[in-house]
């Protein structure tokens, strides 16, 4: 079983074949500089937030995301971080590309990812 280490990423050219991941790897968004980009995919995605607190849209919504939860948009869906309250770090994965799909992300606006303080409608937990 192929072991990914920090700084390298699963993708078509790496993934073994009988894999059903396109992809899968990590990404984090610092207080300072943090970037992002809005973007859908032709196959569904999956986010866990490791650690970190912040605002995303997924599902036509902004919501809240911070360590632990869980984030599936489903293919076709754009999805993005708007805003972060505590560094973001995530892991990613990617699976069910149709045949015929484009594999990475579609139409991607890169833009800055402002940090603010948390909002004090943001759910404890």
């Amino acid at each position: 079983m192929p072991v990914i280490a920090p700084g390298s990423w699963l993708n078509p050219d790496s993934k073994p074949e009988w894999s059903a991941f396109t992809s899968a790897g990590r990404f984090a968004i610092p207080l300072e500089g943090g970037r992002f980009e809005r973007h859908h995919h032709d196959e569904d995605e999956l986010w866990f937030i490791i650690e970190g607190k912040g605002k995303i849209v997924v599902d036509g919504a902004e919501q809240y995301v911070q360590t632990g939860d869980i984030v599936v948009s489903r293919a076709g869906e754009a999805h993005d971080f708007v805003e972060v309250y505590e560094a973001v770090r995530g892991f990613f994965a990617t699976a069910g590309l149709p045949e015929g799909g484009r594999f990475g992300h579609i139409d991607g606006v890169a833009h800055d990812v402002p940090a603010s303080a948390v909002p004090a409608d943001f759910p404890v937990r």
